[in-house]
């Protein structure tokens, strides 16, 4: 299986479908010698590609009529296309993107078998650079399946470039206008990265980390690849204190090896990879699919590779993508329900760690060409494309849509980012850290097709919206020591869990992105350890965000005490408010697991009101919680409870916010 990695080797077509037009997808028959390279009847196929971005003027993604490199004329040029999604036809439109007129006849195929020659004309040179000849004829009894073009270019003064041939279902004039953003003209020019990382080798597919501070890239041709200098290895680069990447190094093994080995996306907390292909328990390659491998105390493991329900993929080239919520996983594969070559798809991590079946995202952005490299950004909602089947100015283009809901069929109309993003080649990676400020991708050096790593500056409109990253470490709370741990991050509101992410093994390092308009609940766990949840509300609107929280780990050992950060009761009662019970769930959990554990309930207040009345309150809300752990099958004699009222603040009484900290419940470890 190939990854959209390289190709960069070759030159395909691109563009938009409209809804009321269909453009031809596969040539029948034609006299044509000079077949599947640029100026090729092949670069008729798809959607316009070169007009109206590159009209008038010669592009080599046309098919130039009976002309080959050495130039030659040809007085009696055939071509005959089909339509693989057939329609009842008004109208037939053929694209000549530069010296029209060679065009002599036009006959049209039904589906009932039906053949029609609905144009003829005296082949000529043409005053206008370029047109859309737009041929009306009655309408079709059936669909239209294929259309023959006979064309002549002896009258001509140079080359006739055709860039597609299309049928559409009325009379009206067919809309070829490229569906940009607003401020297209904002977005900034693309700028080489320095030599750290570029080199005279190619690099290409970069990703950035969620915190813009590392770099995963592929090179091919560079002796210090592993094995095999022609095959891509992973390379990545570090940002300095001043702003400059470092050099870059490779990454070595278990991730690269002799086959082709590369990074498709990095999560949130930058200590798991989604890796290209699969690899055996040694390291080497153990062919197509997708793998993780997470950092462990020892480096990076050997990927692992990822199982997905009822996964199919008839098409050459695959990619995939792991989306900030580690969860979510988007794939550009072509399975029978396509509604043509490669289409992208969702799927659903399970609770065994296997995949769902994909999911077809719709049509919105699914054409009957190819959709690519789907990068999900940090919002969980733009999504960034290439495309051959949506209007714009080369072979892939890269746009943008955004999720509309949680269905993951309805999408916004995608956005061609533009010419400063798009180019006439290949543009099919697209990377952007959680700030959303700037995207990483590649594009041609130079004549001999190199490959460099660019940024680009990116306007407000094509930018993703704004999300927090908490950043910070899991810790034991006893010795301060790092800890690898799992971290999960729920809707505190209904303990939905929205995402997975993993602390750094060695530092304890983690990383979590959340979207505004919500109030999250996040904790560490890890065998032996109770969890201190934390929570945080971050507003719909709010600008991009970093925050510093460490995750402390309580070890179950007599006299540890655990705070209850998620634990709310309705003012000055002793009823639980029900964002409570996802934690309280959690702690239940923890003693199932732990039976010898013995714990006591410590009720505190703040010092506002009667400290009698604060007392009581305290022991009231403490035997609630007890009450709570019984009912889901505690026992109760393993559980004390103590009552402090106002007595033991953690924070001075002075400011709403500190109060708000001294009305707690914390659990004490009595015996384990």
């Amino acid at each position: 299986m190939r990854f959209f990695l390289l190709s960069f080797l070759f030159i395909s077509q691109v563009a938009i479908a409209q809804q009321d037009v269909r453009w031809a997808c596969k040539i029948l028959e034609t006299n044509e010698k000079h077949r599947g390279q640029t100026y090729a009847p092949e670069n008729v196929l798809g959607v316009p590609e070169v007009y109206p971005a590159f009209g008038a003027q010669e592009n080599p993604n046309s098919w130039v009529v009976g002309g080959n490199s050495q130039g030659y004329k040809s007085d009696n040029v055939f071509l005959k296309v089909a339509f693989c999604d057939p329609i009842i036809a008004e109208q037939i439109v053929i694209i000549e993107s530069y010296n029209p007129g060679s065009i002599s006849s036009v006959t049209i195929f039904e589906k009932s078998g039906k053949a029609t020659k609905v144009y003829t004309a005296r082949s000529k040179a043409l005053t206008e650079k370029s047109r859309v000849l737009s041929i009306p004829i009655k309408a079709t009894a059936s669909p239209v399946v294929a259309l023959l073009i006979t064309a002549s270019n002896i009258q001509s003064s140079g080359w006739n470039f055709i860039d597609a041939i299309g049928v559409a279902s009325t009379k009206e004039a067919v809309n070829l206008k490229i569906n940009l953003s607003s401020d297209a003209t904002l977005i900034g020019n693309s700028q080489p990265l320095s030599d750290a990382i570029n080199s005279p080798s190619l690099e290409t597919y970069p990703i950035i980390s969620s915190d813009g501070n590392i770099l995963y890239f592929a090179r091919v041709g560079d002796p210090n690849n592993i094995d095999n200098p022609a095959t891509t290895d992973i390379w990545y680069s570090t940002k300095l204190s001043n702003g400059s990447w470092s050099k870059a190094q490779n990454i070595g093994r278990p991730l690269n090896n002799s086959a082709h080995n590369f990074v498709s996306s990095i999560t949130s907390d930058v200590n798991t990879l989604l890796i290209a292909n699969t690899y055996n328990a040694n390291g080497t390659s153990a062919g197509d699919g997708v793998s993780l491998s997470n950092y462990k105390q020892t480096g990076w493991e050997v990927p692992q590779r990822l199982i997905i329900d009822g996964f199919t993929n008839t098409n050459a080239f695959v990619s995939y993508f792991l989306a900030a919520d580690g969860k979510t996983m988007l794939m550009s594969i072509e399975m029978p329900n396509s509604y043509g070559d490669l289409d992208i798809y969702v799927s659903f991590i399970k609770a065994d760690k296997t995949w769902t079946r994909p999911l077809n995202i719709g049509k919105t952005i699914n054409t009957f060409q190819a959709e690519a490299t789907p990068y999900l950004a940090s919002d969980g909602k733009t999504l960034y494309f290439a495309s051959q089947g949506h209007l714009g100015y080369g072979s892939y283009d890269i746009f943008m849509t955004k999720r509309l809901d949680d269905t993951w069929l309805n999408w916004s109309v995608p956005i061609n980012l533009g010419p400063k993003v798009n180019s006439i080649y290949a543009d099919l990676s697209f990377s952007i850290p959680a700030s959303g400020d700037v995207a990483y991708t590649y594009a041609l050096r130079d004549k001999a097709n190199l490959m460099d790593i660019y940024s680009i500056a990116l306007s407000a409109s094509v930018k993703p919206e704004p999300v927090t990253i908490v950043i910070g470490r899991v810790l034991d709370s006893k010795t301060g020591k790092p800890i690898g741990a799992k971290i999960e991050y729920d809707i505190l509101a209904t303990g939905a869990n929205v995402g997975i992410a993993n602390s750094n093994a060695v530092t304890g390092g983690y990383q979590i992105v959340l979207p505004g308009g919500n109030t999250y609940a996040y904790r560490a766990e890890v065998p032996g350890y109770f969890s201190v949840n934390k929570n945080i509300q971050i507003e719909t609107n709010s600008l991009y965000t970093e925050v510093h929280v460490d995750l402390l780990l309580v070890p179950i050992e007599t006299g540890q005490k655990i705070a209850l950060n998620n634990v709310f009761f309705y003012q000055s009662t002793a009823k639980l408010i029900e964002t409570s019970y996802p934690e309280l769930d959690r702690i239940i959990e923890a003693l199932k697991k732990n039976p010898a554990v013995r714990i006591e309930l410590d009720g505190h207040t703040d010092n506002q009101g009667d400290p009698a009345l604060n007392n009581a309150l305290s022991q009231s809300r403490v035997e609630t919680v007890k009450g709570y752990f019984a009912e889901k099958g505690v026992d109760p004699t393993r559980i004390t409870t103590k009552a402090f009222g106002g007595s033991k603040p953690i924070a001075p009484n002075d400011t709403e916010e500190n109060r708000k900290k001294n009305r707690r419940v914390e659990i004490v470890i009595i015996s384990h």
